[in-house]
């Protein structure tokens, strides 16, 4: 016996019950398809009460995700966290869901190889008895061979089978026959979606309608899920729509690839989830009113959270509005042009804009006449006081350029002493005389 045999030995010993007791596949399956919910029940409870708890924590986990932005490890680090302080699992409001796939895999094997799993013959057994009641081309383990020498197995040939499994010194003992018969239908078959070919029979109908009414059970079960979960009246748990296509195409698939004994199994699953639903919503029900109300207050003191943070940044953003006004007058009024060169008295602009009294250099003077220059030099110019000139600290005045020629003019003139300058020396200069 394999390590997968003895995995699987609970599963098949209750399927292999359920075959004795009602002598019917199809019956066994539905039995055993109802025991396994009862017995993971509280399981599929305490998952839709860890859901109940991840809803209330989806608040705390958006703060999280606002205050921690693209730095994914400080997020994860943080949730983690919270989840560990609430005693919440992240697995485990969706995990319940993924239980009937897992008891599908070896509920699948054992129905693919009953002699093995449901009778215990080794590959050896199951190839005798294949011998012994004319199975051409079996090869033990491959393909659907053991379901269909089980379903060649009757009351009339059960005693040759043991023989032949007692002659290769084997034990025959867990060796009976399987009722492969449910509701007309036999569920040793694989569903063709092609039911004309061979001729249109209730067999071939009725197989082909098992996977659709798996599918579509499938989707009603989903829909009545969301339906009886309080909680999703207003919000729908991540996921919930792709699950809600996903669940029927695998339903149908599965019934279409594999023995109808798998869709029997899909169904009565179906059937008895909606009912589970049913039940766990009433008696969830007061912690879904209680999540619902926490929640709204949640949302509640999200909101005012928000209001207030929009009230201080719009306070924070018209304080810088009013600071910056304030330094753009302060940075108007310091800018402007120097007019200290420009003044003339209270006239701003007098001499204009673009004065500068430095603009041009100043060419000294040179006398083109140096005779004149020198009968000007023997004239000896009254002594005056020197004239102290006051320098204006605002605005330099620069003086006019006055020949000395005409400087010495202008005295001779004051003094009245002109003719006497410019009167000849002698009678003979004279031209009068």
């Amino acid at each position: 016996m394999d390590i997968w045999q003895i995995l699987m030995t609970p599963f098949s010993w209750l399927l292999e019950t359920f075959c004795r007791f009602f002598d019917n596949y199809g019956v066994a399956l539905i039995v055993f398809t109802l025991v396994v919910k009862v017995i993971l029940f509280p399981l599929s409870l305490k998952g839709k009460k860890s859901m109940i708890k991840m809803n209330l924590l989806n608040s705390q986990v958006k703060e999280i995700q606002q205050r921690c932005g693209s730095d994914r490890e400080r997020y994860s680090q943080e949730v983690n966290k919270l989840y560990a302080d609430n005693n919440v699992s992240p697995m485990g409001g969706c995990g319940w869901s993924l239980i009937p796939l897992a008891i599908l895999m070896p509920l699948y094997a054992i129905i693919r190889r009953p002699l093995k799993y449901l009778m215990g013959l080794s590959d050896a057994g199951t190839t005798a008895v294949a011998n012994a009641l004319g199975l051409q081309g079996f090869v033990a383990g491959s393909g659907y061979g053991e379901l269909t020498l089980a379903a060649t197995m009757n009351s009339g040939n059960l005693a040759t089978a043991k023989e032949a499994v007692t002659a290769a010194g084997l034990s025959a003992g867990g060796m009976f026959v399987i009722n492969f018969n449910f509701l007309g239908l036999d569920l040793s078959q694989i569903p063709n979606w092609k039911f004309w070919d061979g001729g249109i029979t209730p067999n071939s109908v009725g197989l082909f309608l098992l996977p659709v009414i798996s599918a579509c059970l499938s989707l009603l079960s989903m829909i009545v899920s969301q339906r009886t979960n309080q909680m999703n009246a207003d919000q729908k748990p991540a996921g919930m729509n792709s699950m809600m296509i996903m669940s029927p195409l695998i339903s149908l698939w599965i019934g279409f690839a594999m023995p109808a004994g798998l869709c029997v199994y899909w169904i009565a699953n179906s059937l008895f989830m909606m009912v589970q639903e049913v039940i766990c919503g009433k008696i969830l029900k007061k912690d879904y009113e209680a999540a619902q109300r926490q929640i709204a207050q949640q949302a509640a003191r999200a909101k005012e959270a928000e209001k207030e943070r929009r009230r201080q940044a719009a306070q924070r953003k018209a304080e810088a509005l009013a600071a910056n006004k304030g330094k753009k007058v302060k940075e108007k009024k310091s800018k402007g042009v120097d007019v200290t060169a420009s003044r003339e008295g209270m006239r701003t602009y007098a001499r204009g804009r673009a004065y500068d009294p430095n603009r041009y250099p100043i060419t000294p003077y040179v006398d083109p006449n140096p005779v004149r220059h020198a009968v000007e030099e023997d004239v000896e110019p009254e002594e005056t006081e020197p004239v102290v000139e006051k320098k204006d600290t605002t605005t330099p005045v620069i003086p006019p350029v006055v020949p000395e020629a005409v400087e010495a003019d202008q005295d001779l003139d004051q003094d009245g002493e002109y003719e006497e300058a410019y009167a000849p020396e002698s009678e003979e200069q004279d031209p009068k005389g």
